[in-house]
């Protein structure tokens, strides 16, 4: 993407503009990072819904609701999720692009951030208090959904046997928090996490459309952040475990009983680079994939089945729906099936790298994708290029999936039954 251009607008503030005449929208996404601890995540939850009740200028939902639809329709979320070991804080927009548009757009994104509705030195309690009713009901809904349940309680596991001094044991937090950590913040600790966060914290904005990188920046520098050096986030380091054998976890489903179960094999790893994890998880999860060709089509051993690589995090998962009497014949048809991929034969190693290349040729067609994909490669330190991110697809070979496999240790087997 040589037409991705990055100013520097402050040590710790960074500007990504990505002039694209191809859409008719213009995209502005503001990505603010911080240490994910179960503290941090329940907290910029909570913090994400209280600024969504409106601002100073815009006080109340409807009011703002209502200037956003003057703006031909623009969009606005706020959201947080986790990347590794850091919990993310995201603003984003999306708007016609009309010239007189971007200085409003970037105004209300201002606002929002900068000058949020408060008494004192604490946020209103009315909007305080519906964000805590529905960061609650978000919590406890995580439940709801098994598979994302299974997978969540794996990965806490998982982090339970790491070295306590790992910063990536926080990968096992859910980007939501805790009950029990949202039960303890108060309007004014919340106003304080806010200024700390909004401070001191680094901030990424990519901007992506048919407007210039120059008229981008030209409405940025309005926005009157303060001018000040922001926190330094290393890489997450791997996940430390020190298992000798497998935890083998039989977990009851406390809302009802499953007519089948969910079983999540968590393995760690400590050899691979970004590219030849993703070619890994396309040999064992693809449209033709070991998983599913053996364990669901060979063995008819599950309903559905699929495996997840963070490449930074050194984990490997695979999650599979089954019924309850095949948990221990599905674990070993998979540990065997994991295990097989270090022989891959020519044919799927470039079956699986040419589907990759595919999809990550169609990345440019969507603003969204484009911009998480450009954010993932700052954070892991990559060229922030498509076209050099196939050529390492590419350039994965035999040697580094049987690297990764070798150096593969199962660590957690979790069923949720």
């Amino acid at each position: 993407m040589s037409n991705l251009r990055t100013f520097q607008i402050s040590e710790g503030i960074n500007l990504h503009c990505l002039k694209d005449s191809k859409f008719t929208t213009n995209s502005v996404t503001f990505f603010i990072r911080t240490n994910l601890t179960n503290e941090t995540a329940s907290k910029a939850a909570l913090l994400a819904r209280v600024l969504k009740s409106g601002c100073t200028e815009y006080p109340t939902v409807s009011l703002f609701n209502r200037h956003l639809q003057e703006l031909y329709g623009c969009s606005m979320d706020i959201f947080t999720f986790k990347k590794d070991c850091r919990l993310i804080l995201c603003l984003n927009f999306v708007f016609a692009s009309k010239t007189v548009l971007m200085p409003k757009v970037f105004s209300v994104a201002g606002n929002t951030l900068l000058s949020p509705k408060k008494f004192l030195n604490r946020f209103m309690e009315a909007d305080f208090s519906n964000g805590v009713y529905a960061q609650s009901k978000a919590i406890r809904s995580l439940k709801d959904n098994k598979i994302q349940y299974a997978i969540f309680r794996l990965y806490e596991e998982m982090c339970r046997d790491a070295e306590y001094n790992d910063v990536s044991r926080s990968f096992g937090i859910s980007a939501d928090g805790s009950l029990k950590e949202l039960s303890l913040v108060t309007p004014s600790i919340l106003y304080s996490f806010y200024n700390s966060v909004i401070t001191s914290e680094p901030i990424d904005v990519y901007c992506i459309g048919p407007a210039s990188g120059d008229e981008f920046k030209a409405c940025f520098d309005k926005i009157p952040f303060l001018d000040m050096a922001r926190k330094k986030y290393q890489p997450c380091g791997r996940l430390q475990c020190a298992n000798s054998q497998a935890r083998i976890i039989n977990e009851p489903y406390s809302i009802t009983p499953l007519n089948q179960s969910v079983l999540c094999i968590g393995y760690t790893f400590s050899k691979g680079s970004v590219y030849a994890c993703e070619v890994l998880n396309e040999i064992l999860s693809g449209s033709s994939g070991l998983l599913f060709n053996t364990v669901r089509q060979k063995e008819g051993l599950c309903y559905s089945i699929f495996s997840n690589i963070l490449p930074n995090t050194g984990v490997l998962s695979v999650c599979c729906q089954t019924d309850g009497k095949n948990i221990n014949r599905a674990c070993q048809v998979i540990n065997s099936c994991v295990k097989s991929a270090a022989s891959c034969t020519y044919e799927q190693l470039k079956t699986a790298k040419e589907s990759l290349c595919a999809k990550y040729s169609l990345i440019t067609d969507s603003q969204q994708e484009t911009t998480g994909f450009l954010f993932s490669c700052r954070l892991n330190s990559i060229i922030p290029d498509t076209d050099e991110y196939i050529r390492g697809i590419k350039s994965v070979s035999e040697n580094d999936i049987s690297g990764i496999i070798s150096s593969l240790k199962e660590q957690v087997i979790y069923s949720l039954n």
